[in-house]
């Protein structure tokens, strides 16, 4: 098992500018690439070297292939699609060197995959140089075959049968193919995990808890457990076939599993969540790698540094000594630590991270600064409520601070104290990891401000932040549904609609400069200052590729709130029956959609 203070560090970054479809690594470190055209199949099989500074070889296949499988030393095996003439599926070995192929064989069976539109076949090998192949045979009783080619890639050595599509295969070091897929029953998806005995006879057959997860990864640890990811679970299965844990993850892109059966996975979230040993901060859109011990506790959760989330969805691989490969999509903060073989690249474009564990790494304990209402990492505006994620922020129990009309809310709290370019801000929440806190009114728009924070007098690392002239977003009960007032008081709910044609009263932050400039952190009191900028509320509703906006809804109030905190907005509309979001709009900014609930709608 890990040690509890593990900590993934970075080892190096560079830039990677490949449309990466798969990695993969050998015993030495060495990391394989295969990469194809965008929205195309594999073409091309990259190897660079463990320090990521040498490509020792690059080869163009010449065809188009379907999955890639490296074996411990070095060899690497691809399934084409097809060959001219000729339906069945086959199986390519290219020479160590990458000058070539060193041999290509049929399996033995045809696939729906190699006639067009169905689940392609899925690749493995093993230590001994030995191809598996696992893909649904066409076969009328949803029967698939896993087949087991010889090192020399001239004869089969079996031919297995298990039920189901297989999506996903490993092989342990004595040869014996674990299989993950799925079978479908009365259009439910279940899951299975198959292992087939290094002499192609039945081991165990176990159906997933769970529906409608496919298997998009299989790992296996030293021990012989497998580690099956399934969409959002993580599910763990021991030798025997029994499934001994089920832990979400939260959503996950990719996984892998390390000899210590350490599950590493790719995450992608446009919130934030609660980050463990972070060698990151956030971005808009930023991808996570979690790390799980083989109990499932959680050992580490780290923005992946750099990157953002986008077309291209990250892949990792373990290596050496726990050692963790991401590919991931760039955002405008990525720097790398070295130069690699690769030109350098731009948002969206991918780079390449090495991690290993160490115990000096530095982790952040300021890692994300949010909206306080949409949650949403970006550009602040001044007198935005805004929310501080991170680890030993402040006192293990929340502390929520107070004002009066004579004294604004604290600039100090239970020992916690946020700057933005050196000027203390106010207070509205402190706790170990959360600090919700006040922009100072007189950030100005253009410039970038410096958020730092101090507990106990022992001060975190610092973010930068863009400022702009407003950042919009409307406080709701559920990340979606308005935190909503009906006209006669009562909150507004699916249970509790509002009439048509109703006041509906919502509350926002970030809409920027009020006049007269209000002190920091003091509550809002009559004569009420008024909004700078003009405010309008619309609904719109979205199709693929295009948004309509419609309709423009009657504001009878966009302010500040009366006896609330200095940057907290009330908006006061009339309700129309419409199904779509709705958003709030200023003029170079809108918020996040939005739902009301309307009666009859």
């Amino acid at each position: 098992m890990a040690a509890s203070n593990f900590t993934l560090g970075v080892d190096y970054s560079e830039w990677l500018n490949l449309n990466a479809l798969q990695i993969a690594t050998d015993s030495s470190g060495a990391l394989y690439i295969a990469s194809g055209p965008l929205g195309g199949w594999t073409s091309a099989i990259t190897k660079l070297s463990a320090d990521g500074k040498t490509m020792l070889w690059q080869y163009q296949l010449g065809f188009s292939a379907v999955g890639m499988a490296v074996d411990p030393n070095g060899g690497v095996y691809v399934i084409p699609i097809s060959f001219p003439a000729d339906t069945s599926i086959y199986v390519a070995k290219l020479n160590l060197n990458g000058t070539g192929l060193a041999w290509k064989m049929p399996v033995g069976f045809i696939a729906p995959s190699a006639i067009g539109g169905q689940m392609p076949p899925v690749i493995g090998a093993d230590s001994e140089g030995r191809a598996y192949v696992a893909g649904a045979n066409g076969a009328p009783n949803g029967q698939a075959d896993v087949v087991r080619l010889n090192a020399a890639g001239n004869a089969v050595d079996y031919t297995a049968q298990v039920t189901g599509t297989p999506t996903a295969i490993a092989i342990d070091s004595s040869g014996a193919a674990f299989v993950a897929g799925y079978t479908l029953a009365q259009n439910v998806a279940l899951g299975f995990l198959a292992r087939v005995a290094p002499d192609g006879s039945a081991g165990f057959y176990t159906n997933l808890p769970g529906q409608n997860l496919n298997p998009s990864a299989v790992g296996l640890d030293a021990s012989g457990e497998a580690v099956v990811l399934r969409g959002g679970t993580l599910q763990r299965v021991d030798p025997s076939g029994t499934v001994t844990l089920s832990t979400s993850v939260n959503g996950g892109w990719s996984s892998a599993v390390d000899t210590s059966g350490n599950a590493y996975i790719t995450v992608f979230t446009s919130q934030n969540v609660q980050v463990k040993n972070s060698i990151g901060t956030c971005g808009p859109d930023s991808e996570l790698l979690t790390v799980l011990g083989p109990d499932d506790s959680l050992l580490q959760t780290t923005y992946v540094p750099g990157s953002q989330f986008g077309a291209f969805r990250p892949l990792i691989a373990t290596g050496p000594n726990s050692s963790v490969v991401v590919v991931a999509g760039a955002d405008t903060n990525f720097a790398p630590t070295q130069a690699g073989p690769f030109p350098a690249g731009g948002l969206g474009a991918t780079f390449l991270l090495h991690l290993s564990p160490n115990s000096n790494a530095q982790v952040l304990p300021l890692t994300c600064m949010v909206n306080g209402a949409s949650l949403a990492a970006g550009p602040i505006a001044p007198g935005e409520i805004v929310t501080l994620f991170g680890a030993g922020l402040g006192p293990q129990i929340g502390v929520q601070t107070q004002a009066t009309v004579q004294s604004p809310f604290p600039t100090q709290a239970a020992g916690v104290q946020v700057t933005f370019d050196g000027t203390p801000a106010p207070l509205l929440w402190v706790q170990d990891t959360q600090i919700n806190v006040v922009a100072p009114w007189r950030l100005t728009p253009g410039q970038n401000t410096k958020v730092c924070a101090s507990y106990n007098s022992v001060s975190t690392n610092c973010l930068t932040s863009p400022v702009v002239e407003s950042s919009p977003a409307v406080f709701t009960s559920d990340g979606v549904n308005a935190l909503a007032m009906n006209q006669d008081g009562s909150m507004n709910s699916v249970s509790n609609p509002a009439p048509a044609g109703s006041i509906v009263t919502i509350w926002a932050t970030g809409l920027g400069a009020i006049a007269p400039v209000p002190e920091d952190g003091a509550l809002v009191q009559l004569p009420l200052p008024q909004n700078v900028l003009a405010v309008s509320v619309e609904g719109s509703w979205c199709f693929p590729f295009t948004c309509s906006s419609f309709p423009t809804y009657e504001v009878t109030y966009a302010g500040p709130a009366p006896y609330l905190v200095a940057g907290a907005s009330q908006i006061n509309l009339k309700v129309v029956s419409f199904g779509g979001l709705i958003s709030v709009f200023l003029p170079s900014a809108q918020s996040p959609g939005f739902g009301i609930q309307v009666a009859n709608q």
